[in-house]
């Protein structure tokens, strides 16, 4: 049986509300006098040596409290591993405040249109259904025009040209929950063989990854969150099945996406997307 010798913040006092459970832990000898004790007993140790480790122990809490009183400033930076060096002047401010511009040219986005429209690899059957899907994408590439998957695709395909990761993850995502997106291709013939057309785009492109993931937003959302935060030029996206499909991984929104800077001094460029939104269907 565990317990707590003091209160609930160390400086609680348990008497007030535990009186009698606390006389009987009053009583009881501390977890290191029943060890050594034991450990005396059996030989293991001399008392001698045990009171030397106690002694030298309690002199390294002592040398360093001494040492606290001549620190005259508080790093807190310091003992924090932050893989965001680049992006921060010592002082922790923003090294520029500007955007450089993101356009690309027209040739290159009909490029990645047509990847998008197409199946790169031999001998590959798709399913009726996203012919024709295909087909209208290679439709509105010829007619400069765009939907919201084709934007998508075009927005990915250009980041991994420039050798930028890309990174996505969440409920259906490969297809999309409104099968719109299509990034991964299921041979209709033979099982498990997948295409993934973006990895198509250049030969000396950065990887996209895309995986679906299981239900367990709080676990995944915690992993993509955790994997932006060591990844700074990375792309990294994580979407709701629905904007109300976050479920469990409300606590990590609250608790470091929205406070992180304030709160952990960490950075993070996690990308959330919540299609719909809180009214679900």
């Amino acid at each position: 049986v565990c317990y707590r010798r003091n209160g609930h913040n160390e400086m609680d006092e348990p008497m007030f509300t535990q009186p009698l459970m606390y006389k009987q832990i009053k009583k009881q000898k501390g977890v290191l006098q029943t060890f050594a004790e034991k450990l005396i007993a059996e030989g293991v140790v001399t008392t001698q040596h045990y009171e030397e480790e106690v002694a030298r122990y309690d002199k390294i809490c002592e040398d360093a409290y001494a040492h606290s009183k001549d620190e005259k400033i508080l790093h807190i930076k310091h003992w924090l591993d932050s893989p965001w060096p680049g992006f921060f002047t010592l002082e922790g401010q923003p090294k520029t405040t500007s955007c450089p511009s993101t356009g690309i040219r027209e040739d290159e986005l009909c490029h990645i249109g047509n990847i998008a429209a197409s199946v790169p690899v031999e001998d590959f059957t798709i399913h009726g259904g996203l012919s024709r899907i295909l087909k209208g994408r290679a439709t509105m590439v010829s007619q400069r025009e765009c939907d919201w998957a084709l934007g998508e695709y075009m927005a990915f395909g250009s980041l991994l040209k420039e050798g930028i990761h890309v990174r996505l993850s969440g409920q259906d995502v490969e297809r999309g929950t409104f099968s719109h997106r299509h990034h991964v291709l299921h041979d209709q013939n033979v099982d498990k063989r997948i295409c993934i057309p973006m990895n198509y785009i250049s030969p000396d492109q950065a990887p996209y990854t895309v995986c679906n993931s299981s239900l367990s937003e709080y676990g995944v959302l915690g992993f993509e969150l955790g994997f932006a935060m060591a990844s700074p030029n990375a792309l990294v996206l994580w979407e709701a099945q629905f904007g109300d499909f976050h479920n469990t991984a409300q606590c990590i929104l609250d608790q470091f996406i929205s406070s992180g800077q304030a709160k952990w001094v960490r950075q993070n460029g996690i990308v959330l997307l919540l299609p719909h939104g809180m009214e679900g269907m």
